[in-house]
C-alpha cells in the first residue's frame, strides 16, 4: 500500500520539487497550503496530488490536513532570515506556536514520521570552525534561526518523551527552477533575474560573504532517501559542502550567461553571518547520498528557466 505524504508548504519552491520527487518514487502526495495560494509551481501535477487549503495557525485546519497521513514534511515559515528580527513576536506566534501545535496534532494522529526542514544557514550563527558539523554549537543571531533551533528542540522532546519518529535537515542555500526571484532570499535567482533584465545587482558588503549552495533536485533526493532509512542520527546537514562567496557567484553567473553584471556594493548588514559552509559527511555516510549537480550546471538550468519565465 502506498504511503501518504503531507507537505506543509507544498506549493512553494522546495515543496513543489519535493512533490515531484515523491510522485516519482510512487508516494501519495497531499499538499497543505494557505487559502488561494498560487498553483504555478504545481500546475503540472494537479491531477496527481490532493490539495488542502487552510491556515497553518488554525487547529481545525491542521487536524483536517493530518487525517490519513503517514509521513509529514514541515516546510512552512512565514518569515525570512532578513526580516525576522523586525518582529520576533510575530515570528514566535506564526511559526513557533503553530509548529508546536502541529507536532501535538501529529502525535495525536499517530503520524509515523516527521521530516523538518531546518536552516543550516542560521541555526549555527557565526561559526567557530569550518566546515560546520552537526554537533557545532547553535548560536543563531536572527529570530528565524532561533525559531528553527527551538522547533528542533521540541522535536527532540517529543521523540524522547513520546517516541515520535523524526528527522531534521539543516538545509544550506537551495537554488533552482521555480525559486522566486522577487523576494529577499535566494541570491542566485535574484542575481540572474537582474542580469536578464539589465538591472543593477546590489550586494551588502564587499561580496566576501561565503555560503554553501545546493541545487534543489539534490535537496529533494536527500529528503526522500530519509523515508526508507532508519539511522540512529536524527539531525543532518544538507548542503554541498563547498563554499562560494557572492563575488564567486557573480563570476559564475557572468560565465553562464555571457553577460557582464553591474554590481553596486552597499554597507554590510549585521544579520549576515560572514561564512557558512556545512559539513555533509554524516548524511553521505548514513543516507548514502551526495550532491550530484555542480554549481555551474545548476545555475545554467536556473538561468534557462528564468529566461522563459521572464520573456
Amino acid at each position: 500500500m502506498k504511503k501518504r505524504c503531507l507537505i506543509l508548504g507544498g506549493g512553494g519552491f522546495i515543496g513543489s520539487h519535493l512533490a515531484d520527487t515523491l510522485l516519482e518514487k510512487n508516494y501519495d502526495v497531499v499538499i497543505f497550503e494557505k487559502l488561494n495560494f498560487s498553483r504555478n509551481n504545481i500546475n503540472h501535477i494537479l491531477d496527481k496530488i490532493k490539495i488542502i487549503e487552510g491556515d497553518f495557525n488554525n487547529e481545525i485546519d491542521l487536524k483536517n490536513a493530518l487525517k490519513g497521513i503517514d509521513i509529514a514534511f514541515h516546510l512552512v515559515s512565514s518569515t525570512l532570515p532578513a526580516n525576522s528580527n523586525e518582529n520576533p513576536i510575530y515570528d514566535v506566534e506564526t511559526n513557533l506556536v503553530s509548529s508546536l501545535r502541529f507536532l501535538n496534532e501529529a502525535f495525536i494522529n499517530g503520524i509515523s514520521r516527521i521530516i523538518f526542514i531546518s536552516s543550516g544557514g542560521t541555526v549555527y550563527g557565526i561559526p567557530e570552525r569550518l566546515p560546520i558539523k552537526e554537533y557545532h554549537p547553535r548560536k543563531p543571531i536572527c529570530s528565524y534561526g532561533i525559531i528553527k533551533k527551538t522547533i528542533e528542540d521540541y522535536l527532540y522532546m517529543f521523540g524522547k518523551l513520546y517516541g515520535m519518529d523524526y528527522y531534521v535537515f539543516r538545509l544550506s542555500n537551495p537554488y533552482g527552477e521555480r525559486q522566486n526571484p522577487n523576494v529577499a532570499q535566494g541570491v542566485i535567482p535574484v542575481f540572474l533575474k537582474k542580469l536578464i533584465k539589465g538591472e543593477q545587482i546590489e550586494i551588502w558588503g564587499d561580496g566576501s560573504v561565503e555560503r554553501d549552495y545546493i541545487y534543489i533536485k539534490d535537496v529533494t533526493g536527500a529528503l526522500v532517501k530519509s523515508l526508507d532509512a532508519n539511522p540512529n542520527e536524527r539531525i543532518f546537514n544538507l548542503g554541498s559542502g563547498r563554499g562560494y562567496t557572492l563575488n564567486d557567484i557573480i563570476g559564475i553567473i557572468e560565465k553562464v550567461t555571457k553577460k557582464k553584471a553591474n554590481v553596486l556594493y552597499k554597507e554590510k548588514r549585521n544579520i549576515d553571518v560572514p561564512v557558512n559552509v556545512l559539513d555533509n559527511k554524516l548524511i553521505s555516510e548514513k543516507l548514502d547520498w551526495k550532491p550530484l549537480t555542480e554549481i555551474e550546471k545548476g545555475i545554467e538550468k536556473t538561468y534557462q528557466y528564468l529566461l522563459k519565465e521572464i520573456n
